[in-house]
This record gives C-alpha cells, structure tokens and sequence, in this order.
C-alpha cells in the first residue's frame, strides 16, 4: 500500500513538518481549532455547576473523559489519513458502513447545529453584556453572530485558525489571572481526583451532572469536527500520523486545563455557598471574592469558550452537512466536487446556525438548564457514530492494511461502552426531573 502521492496532491496535502519540537508546535493548528470548538458554554457551565455545588469531588470526570475522547477522535484522524477510497471526509467513511447514516448525518448534524448554536450563541450575548452593558444581552449576540458571519461566509480556515491560536492565549492568561487571584487549595484539588460520587445539592443531582459532564467532555458529535479540521489544514497522508497525534495530544491538554481551571475558580468562589443558577451568579461571586476585576475574568473567558464554538462548530458543521447532501444526493455532489463551499447549502447552513439567536431572547429557555440537558440528550446520536466508526476502521474495503488493532477496538469498544452507560443513565435521570 502506498502513502497515496496521487490523493495527496488532489486534496492539497501540506508538507509534514520536520520531526523536531519547535517544527511541530509551530505545525499545530487543527488540535487547537477543534479543542476551542469543544471547550464552550456548555464546559464553563457544566464544571461550574460541579465545582459550585459539588467542591472538587467530581473532578476526576475530567481526565477520564479526556482518555476516553482522545482515544476516540484519535481513531477519527487516522480516516482521512489511511483510507484507501481516497474520501476527503470522515462523512463519506461513516456513509459507506450503511447508506442509512448518509440521511441520518444530514439530518442530525442540521438540527445539532440549530440546538447547538441555540445556547452557545446566548452565551455570546451574556459575555459581551457582561463585558461592556448598555444593551440587552439578546442585540449583543446578534453582534456576536454577525461576526460570526463574517468569519465563516467564505469558509476560510486559515483565517480561523489564527483568530482561534490569538483567542487562546488570552483565555490562557485570563484564567491563569483568575487562580492566581482567587488562590487554589492544591490539596483539595489532588484529592479531587480520586473516585467519589457526593450527593445531590442543587438542581440537578451529581448522577445527572457527572453524565453531563462526561458527554461534555466527549464533545458528542462535536468530535466529527477534528477530521473536517485536518482536511483543511492538509494534513490527509501517512505521513502526517505522527504530527497529527501529538496535534491532537496538545488541544487535549488545552481542554484539560481550562476545564479544571474554570473548575477550580467555581469551586473556591461557590462551594458551600447559593449555587449556580445563571451565569451572572459566577460572576458575581468571583467579583465579591476578588474584587471589581472578578467579573471581567468571568465574561471574557465566557467570551472566548462560547465565540470559537460557535465560529469552529457552524465552520465543520456547515462543510459536513453538505458532505452529507452530496453523499445522499451523488450528482449534486458531481456538480461542486471538493468545493464544498461553493455549494449554496453552505451558506444557507451558516445563516440557519445564526437564527438560532432567536433563543437569546427573553422568557427562552433557561440557560443553565439548556446545556446540562441538551449534552445528555444528544448522546444516542455519539453512539451511533462510535459504532459505526469501529465497523469502518476494520473494513479492508474502506482501510486497506490499516485496519484496527485489536488493542485500538478495544479502546474503541470502551468508548462505546462508556457512552452508552452515560447515556441510559442520562437520559432517565434528565426525564425525571423534567417530570
């Protein structure tokens, strides 16, 4: 089997870089892309909650789930790296295990995006109103999705990815600000790590927020970005295997440590206190413990998480819907070959994200509730992908002689395990206190 030059040159692969340190950090860019894309709203919210109500006990969520997902889109990223039919997306893969799932992509990833971009963008609106006021915070994510917009029209990754690296530097150094002026308790933290399941405080019980913390942390069908995301950069050869990995080990580490930050700062400033209700309630709890700046560290890491989830998400999400449409609908599919943004459903797709904004209005759905709810719900549709994947990965028709180990289905095959056990219990305990 050849490292395929021919398939290479056709979908625009990039040099791999020099196997060296600095080559690689310089290289890295769809590890970040996809690790903001993840880290949203829903994240911030999620781990508030816990450490809010819950103190540092749930902590090891975090890093189990963090295994658990880098095992996953690892198996995702060697797709567009490996497969012998030449698909310049992990769409087409998923579609040739069944025709079925070419409809059941299209149509799930048009109404996760509405659902998605339905909360996220509201966060937009809380952070930017938190940040400067003087408007409600509904006109603040319509500012929000207009330079969305802007960004992603033209589906323009490059340009992405260097607002994404600029975006998070500064919630790197604002959440650094954050602890260092809050002051962690260490020792708490490390016990934190170890296995324990508290009570129920507050709205919802820790059986209930550790399932959503858990598909939070997958990032649900967020994980189907990184492969649109390495298609992008050019990095679709055997050769980019080894950059790609430790790409992907990096955005992992990012998501680690601003989730277990944002957690920390939540558990100093609300454990013990009223829970977490709304985002405004951390806010002002982290301005009453460390003054007027308290707030403005809140809102612009708030800022950060929700903007490149929104702009990451509709950008891969826009791309694979049509993936999708040209999957299911082959001579549409012929008329606009690998430019998937010359198809107008790209557009058409960009503009039914941002509509979502309508949920920012006032009297919608509430904020807090919508996150923690809506991960656990969407967990059927991750299922389905997991096992899907681990068919398409041993098929020698789809892989050639790069098949699955038996010790990548078995990492595989815990995966779904994990997903399907989090999402019985999610969905049962989430329908119970809905009723």
């Amino acid at each position: 089997m050849s490292d395929r030059p021919e398939q290479a040159e056709q979908l625009g692969a990039s040099a791999p870089p020099a196997e060296n340190f600095l080559a690689y950090i310089k290289a890295f860019g769809p590890g970040i892309v996809v690790a903001l894309s993840w880290v949203g709203t829903g994240d911030l919210i999620d781990n508030s909650v816990a450490g809010g109500n819950y103190g540092y006990a749930l902590l090891w969520v975090l890093p189990l789930s963090l295994i658990f997902r880098f095992v996953f889109v690892n198996a995702l990223g060697k797709y567009p790296l490996y497969n012998v039919q030449r698909d310049p997306s992990i769409v087409r893969g998923i579609a040739r295990t069944h025709p079925a799932f070419g409809w059941l992509m299209l149509v799930s990833f048009v109404i996760y995006t509405h659902i998605l971009l339905a909360f996220t963008l509201s966060g937009v609106g809380v952070a930017l109103e938190g940040l400067f006021g003087g408007i409600p915070s509904f006109w603040w994510s319509v500012i929000g999705a207009v330079s969305v917009f802007a960004v992603t029209l033209k589906g323009a990754y490059r340009l992405i990815e260097r607002i994404f690296k600029v975006v998070l530097a500064v919630m790197v150094l604002t959440f650094v600000v954050g602890i260092v002026l809050v002051g962690i308790n260490w020792g708490e933290l490390v016990k934190g790590f170890a296995f324990e399941l508290p009570p129920q405080q507050g709205l919802f019980d820790s059986g209930l927020v550790a399932s959503s913390l858990v598909l939070a942390t997958l990032g649900s069908m967020a994980n189907l970005f990184y492969p649109e995301f390495l298609r992008e950069k050019g990095w679709v050869t055997p050769a980019h295997r080894k950059v790609q990995q430790y790409d992907l080990l990096f955005g992992t580490v990012v998501v680690l440590f601003l989730a277990v930050a944002v957690w920390a700062i939540g558990a100093e400033v609300l454990f013990g206190k009223q829970g977490v209700s709304e985002a405004s309630d951390i806010a002002g709890a982290l301005g009453t413990a460390i003054g007027p700046v308290g707030p403005y560290i809140f809102y612009l890491g708030l800022l950060g998480a929700a903007w490149t989830t929104v702009a990451g998400s509709l950008f891969a999400l826009g791309k694979m819907v049509v993936e999708s449409l040209h999957v299911v609908r082959p001579r549409r599919g012929e008329r606009y070959g690998s430019a998937i943004t010359k198809d107008p459903v790209y557009r058409w797709m960009i503009l039914w994200g941002l509509v979502a904004v309508v949920w920012s209005l006032p009297h919608a759905p509430g904020f807090v509730a919508l996150v923690v709810v809506s991960h656990v719900l969407t967990s059927p549709f991750l299922l389905l992908i997991v096992l899907a994947l681990i068919v398409m990965l041993n098929r020698t028709d789809i892989m050639g002689r790069y098949t699955n180990s038996w010790k990548e289905n078995i990492g595989l095959g815990l995966v779904a395990v994990f997903v399907a056990i989090a999402a019985v219990q999610g969905i049962g305990q989430a329908i119970g206190e809905i009723f």
